[in-house]
């Protein structure tokens, strides 16, 4: 074999081009930086799921009320930390739900019973609003009666 042919099939060094690890690291940055989010926002999570359960309870609530002609609620144990699905009329318990671990349940209407009732047309008893805790979030759940339907309104907040 010419030894001009095995000089040019040698590489000319074993190590990598500058570009190459430039590459790397921004790919491991990237994947690094995606991994340190997911796990630095847990409270944020569990919140999200909790309120999206709570929301889809209401709802749930207010169709039962709707199809049946029966009045429908919800009603808040802040000690408990859970809510109960209730048809009031016979008073019997249809679902009851615990708030997973690190959300807690706080209210922002000033209520005795704190209980959310629909009527059979579907509308609630009056404005009511219901608020989630987890770590330094809070989402709050706001529930109108406006032009005749009845609106969930949704609000994230990072607490101070």
């Amino acid at each position: 074999m010419n030894p001009a042919v095995k000089a040019r099939a040698a590489p000319k060094n074993g190590g990598f081009t500058l570009l190459e690890l430039l590459i790397t690291m921004a790919v491991i940055m990237i994947v690094s930086g995606g991994v340190f989010l997911t796990f630095r926002q847990p409270d944020r999570r569990a919140l999200d799921s909790a309120m999206l359960q709570l929301q889809a309870d209401a709802r749930y609530a207010q169709r039962r009320a709707l199809v049946s002609g029966q009045t429908y609620g919800i009603i808040f144990s802040r000690a408990e930390n859970m809510y109960r699905i209730m048809s009031v009329e016979p008073n019997r318990e249809i679902r009851r739900v615990y708030l997973q671990n690190g959300v807690e349940l706080g209210y922002s209407t000033a209520r005795v019973n704190h209980q959310l009732n629909f009527h059979p047309r579907g509308t609630p008893n009056s404005g009511f609003r219901v608020r989630l805790y987890s770590g330094r979030y809070f989402r709050e759940m706001t529930v109108t009666v406006a032009g005749g339907r009845v609106e969930f309104h949704d609000t994230s907040i990072l607490q101070e």
